[in-house]
């Protein structure tokens, strides 16, 4: 690059710096969250974690640790990412957004620097915005080098490296991490101190992880004992549940992608459930328009929802799903600035 390029490429930084200034309020709370940040240690610590767990996979495989052989060669991408990533996203991921975000907000509170943020000329909004914001990019930033470092070890090893199916990977993954790390610099914000923002943060981790589905089938019991809600309704409003929660989504949508077929998106969705097989074929061909067919096998019948020609309902398909889960970036947000916005600092 030449001297009179790297100019202009300033020049274009800086106009859209300025620009960015001159729209949003908040922009300069996140890029000065975004500045302090990459120079902590909790950067550096953070950028170690996911570039190491996120390469470790496909290196074991450029390094003969893992051997796939000729025949498992074309869909070992997919073998992993079904049975390494998806389960080491869902449960590190929340960890480390938890570490990046939980005291985003109280700790300027109790050192007393938020009040002087708040003496200039930002709002409460403008601060949890751009906190959020800050955070997040930052969080957003370290995971897209790790992936990137991540699909060039997919390309050096013997597998077959699939860039629409690795690239769906990444667009998922970042939202994943991007709505946890808004959830915990939000929950920053609603409490005082840095500890109960802590607690509070893990309890969320812990109940998105662990006891959603309990509350979604919960929910479809109270509706079928005392309202008399049975049979495709409340098995509607079950998967609907279960498919808010941001570490569901991620998992469906996942699975959906490494599904080959038409039948994909039905397929995954149907996985969700673990019911008697009159239920099951209710869920099938009730919730998911799918033709369940009941199969045979070592270890007594099992209930297929097979496909059909006609597509799964909309609210229950990967973009629809995709919503439900960065959707949690603004209720999330919402909720933390009504009770920021309150409470005396």
């Amino acid at each position: 690059m030449s001297g009179s390029d790297d100019r202009n490429m300033r020049s274009d930084m800086g106009g859209v710096d300025a620009a960015l200034r001159d729209q949003f309020d908040w922009y300069p709370v996140a890029k000065k969250e975004f500045k302090d940040a990459i120079r902590s240690r909790g950067f550096l610590v953070l950028s170690v974690l996911f570039t190491v767990f996120f390469m470790l996979p496909p290196a074991s495989v450029v390094f003969g640790f893992f051997d796939f052989g000729p025949s498992g060669q074309d869909i070992g991408m997919q073998f992993l990412i079904s049975s390494v990533y998806l389960n080491m996203v869902t449960l590190l991921v929340p960890v480390v957004a938890l570490f990046v975000g939980y005291a985003a907000i109280t700790k300027e509170r109790t050192s007393g620097s938020l009040k002087l943020l708040l003496s200039l000329p930002f709002s409460r909004r403008d601060v949890l915005v751009g906190k959020v914001v800050g955070r997040c990019v930052v969080a957003g930033v370290t995971l897209a080098f790790a992936l990137a470092l991540t699909a060039l070890f997919f390309v050096a090893s013997e597998l077959t490296f699939k860039g629409d199916l690795f690239g769906l990977f990444v667009l998922y993954t970042l939202a994943f991490t991007v709505v946890f790390v808004a959830i915990v610099v939000s929950i920053s914000g609603a409490f005082s101190t840095s500890f109960r923002s802590a607690i509070a943060s893990f309890f969320v981790y812990f109940y998105f992880t662990f006891g959603w589905n309990s509350l979604a089938n919960s929910i479809g019991d109270l509706l079928s004992q005392y309202l008399g809600v049975s049979g495709t309704l409340r098995w509607n409003v079950v998967l609907f549940v279960k498919l808010i929660n941001p570490n569901q989504a991620y998992k469906t949508l996942t699975n959906s992608m490494l599904t080959e077929g038409s039948n994909a998106m039905r397929s995954s969705r149907y996985r969700m459930f673990s019911q008697n097989s009159t239920q099951m074929q209710e869920i099938c061909t009730g919730v998911l328009n799918g033709n369940a067919t009941v199969q045979r096998g070592l270890f007594g019948n099992t209930t297929v929802c097979g496909d059909t020609v006609r597509s799964i309902p909309f609210y229950f398909s990967d973009p629809a799903v995709f919503v439900y889960m960065v959707a949690w970036i603004g209720v999330a947000a919402a909720l933390a600035y009504y009770t920021f916005n309150v409470v005396d600092l």
